[in-house]
């Protein structure tokens, strides 16, 4: 079996101020630090085959945050885990995306699966570089357990597209700051959730994990 770790970066101004980043090197903030240093006490005692991250700055910040508690690991940059290239969006408030962009806004929660954002990536491109890049994660660590720091939309299409759901399921998934996600690959039920948007030491989740129906 696999597990991967998903953890969303810690937070940043712009999440407070709930601003689209994209590629912009936003820096974690106060809090966002202290809710890394926090995931890196959670995952205490976990064996860690590698930390990978999204090369944005928040999510490295994150990683470099977490890998210090595990001893010879080094994060490992990963662009296919990168942050969705949000196009004209950057910059810019969800409020005031909303307002400029009805149609695309509206298709990127409710129908992401036909969203091309302006000058930016269509979901489909998203979907299909995570899959190909986690898929050869697991080849690398396969029977092991590996960490991936990268950002909410792309947490969650990871998980969706995983379990077999539609990508217009997407945004039915909470990810927030801080937040852990693991998946097993491999189980005798197939590849499952064993949690979800999670805070909590995640020695909890392994020493009870059930694989059965």
């Amino acid at each position: 079996m696999f597990d991967l770790i998903l953890v969303r970066h810690g937070q940043t101004d712009w999440n407070r101020e709930d601003r689209v980043m994209g590629p912009k090197p936003i820096p974690l903030n106060e809090t966002g630090r202290a809710q890394a240093a926090q995931v890196g006490e959670w995952l205490a005692g976990i064996p860690l085959a590698a930390v990978y991250s999204s090369p944005m700055r928040r999510a490295m910040e994150t990683a470099e945050i977490i890998a210090r508690g595990h001893d010879g690991l080094k994060v490992l940059p990963e662009p296919g885990i990168a942050e969705i290239d949000y196009g004209d969006w950057v910059g810019l408030s969800f409020s005031e995306v909303r307002s400029r962009y009805t149609q695309y806004y509206d298709d990127y929660r409710f129908c992401p699966s036909k969203v091309s954002i302006p000058c930016g990536e269509k979901m489909t491109e998203v979907l299909s570089r995570c899959e190909a890049t986690v898929t050869q994660i697991r080849a690398r660590h396969d029977g092991n357990k590996v960490v991936i720091v990268s950002h909410s939309d792309i947490i969650k299409t990871i998980v969706i597209h995983f379990l077999g759901l539609p990508l217009d399921s997407v945004q039915k998934i909470a990810c927030d700051n801080g937040c852990m996600t693991v998946l097993r690959f491999g189980t005798d039920w197939g590849d499952r959730v064993t949690a979800l948007n999670f805070f909590a030491p995640l020695t909890k989740v392994f020493r009870n994990l059930y694989t059965g129906p």
